[in-house]
């Protein structure tokens, strides 16, 4: 049967491309879905469309990116049909998987295949793509009921990360540029929030916590956009033994002066942790391991559902996958208006 999924043709473009798919072609760990909702990230999705990724560090393995470039991050719809090895899932079940957008998509149900319930909207259980990503900070920090934590950044990802940490019982204190995205914050029940542009971060969050001189800080500061530039600036809003945790992915190249960064952490005894979703096992009946990105995003899900999590401020589009080249874009350059966006594939029948 035909279908229709978005292909990167070009830098900053965007289109929809037709193709192929059948329930007797599917591999033995597949599953042939019909597409409901998906979900864009900004930051991974948005570093191909804008071409970024071949100025990345070497550490991503980065390569010319050869176009046309499929793409995907968080797929919700229904099972058609499942290959012979497929044994978790059945046809008629609603399914979040990483799949590709597309109309009608080829799960690799082996990999991940999350069961949604019927009575969530999907427009908001696809958020738990997102959520998900989120979650690893908390996941990889020590906190601690109580904790002061600072986040820099309230795209999608940072608003979930300080959602999740007051979830945990921490106090938060969240820090943008965009007053859209503050707005956003407060809507989903993030209080103490501040414009990046008006006042010195750092200089808050001593005074939020006490700080008597310039070694205090938070117990803990997210950096949950990638910019290299703010990692220096989230180690002196952090205190003594306290933890800086990146959650966005650095790409861009930054030159600058690591000592007076190193200094502090040297002197503080301040920990810096990488909070790579991928570092957690997927599987929720891995051995051994207490925390797994199913489990994750299981415990997300209830939380969406139960609406323990706030997901409705943040989606600001929900649009054909006709107006592709418009979300993209959109994200890439005007994120003053672009947070949470999502295709709506019933939209093409």
């Amino acid at each position: 049967m035909r279908a229709r999924g978005v292909v990167f043709t070009g830098p900053e473009q965007a289109e929809l491309e037709e193709y192929e798919v059948s329930a007797e072609n599917l591999g033995p760990h597949e599953a042939l879905v019909e597409s409901e909702y998906s979900i864009i990230s900004a930051g991974t999705e948005g570093s191909f469309f804008t071409n970024l990724m071949p100025k990345t560090p070497p550490i991503y393995r980065a390569q010319p990116i050869i176009y046309p470039a499929r793409t995907g991050y968080g797929h919700l719809g229904t099972v058609l049909a499942t290959g012979s090895e497929v044994k978790n899932i059945n046809p008629g079940d609603r399914i979040l998987t990483f799949s590709r957008h597309g109309s009608i998509v080829q799960a690799n149900a082996a990999r991940f295949a999350l069961q949604v319930p019927s009575d969530i909207d999907g427009r908001h259980a696809i958020f738990t793509r997102m959520a998900g990503v989120a979650i690893s900070a908390v996941r990889s920090s020590s906190v601690q009921a109580g904790d002061r934590v600072a986040i820099v950044g309230m795209g999608l990802v940072g608003n979930f990360a300080a959602q999740l940490f007051q979830l945990a019982g921490a106090e938060v204190i969240a820090f943008d540029i965009s007053e859209m995205r503050l707005h956003q914050a407060q809507a989903c029940g993030i209080e103490k929030v501040f414009n990046s542009r008006e006042v010195d971060p750092i200089a808050v969050v001593r005074d939020w916590v006490g700080s008597s001189d310039d070694r205090g800080g938070a117990t803990i500061v997210v950096e949950a956009i990638g910019e290299s530039s703010l990692v220096a600036q989230a180690v002196e809003m952090c205190g003594r033994h306290g933890e800086v945790i990146l959650l966005g992915s650095p790409r861009a190249p930054f030159p600058g002066d690591l000592t007076p960064m190193l200094a502090r952490i040297h002197l503080l005894a301040i920990r810096m942790i990488g909070a790579l979703e991928w570092t957690f096992p997927i599987s929720e009946n891995t051995e051994r391991a207490r925390v797994t990105i199913e489990g994750n995003y299981r415990q997300i899900m209830r939380w969406i559902h139960d609406r323990r999590l706030v997901v409705d401020p943040l989606l600001t589009h929900v649009l054909s996958p006709e107006a592709c080249q418009e979300a993209y874009f959109g994200l890439a350059h005007r994120k003053d208006e672009y947070i949470g966006v999502v295709f709506d594939w019933s939209r093409l029948r």
